[in-house]
């Protein structure tokens, strides 16, 4: 469902005002999982669904989903590279990579 709300002008005339409120229900279990997500991106739920809503309009569609890495990027990320073995010439990593 959305609201949106009227306000009078002062005189008589109903005008739409400049912000609309939405209202939806969902299960507990995802919101809570959801704002926990949000919260680790600095986000409020009330700010995801207004950029939802204007990739939405900018791209005429559903935008393609934004996703936090999972435990193994993450991990991969996190990987300490300080010995692994660095080759000079591609023909140098080549031969390591076929002996």
């Amino acid at each position: 469902m959305v609201e949106v709300s009227a306000i009078n002008d002062n005189q008589g005339n109903d005008t739409m005002a400049q912000e609309a409120q939405i209202s939806s229900r969902i299960d507990a279990e995802l919101k809570r999982r959801g704002d926990s997500i949000l919260a680790e991106l600095g986000i409020n739920s009330s700010q995801a669904i207004t950029l939802f809503y204007k990739q939405i309009v900018r791209q005429r569609g559903l935008p393609l989903a934004t996703k936090m890495p999972n435990d193994e990027t993450i991990e991969a990320l996190n990987e300490d590279l300080s010995e692994q073995r660095r080759f000079s010439t591609i023909e140098a990593l080549m031969d390591d990579l076929h002996s």
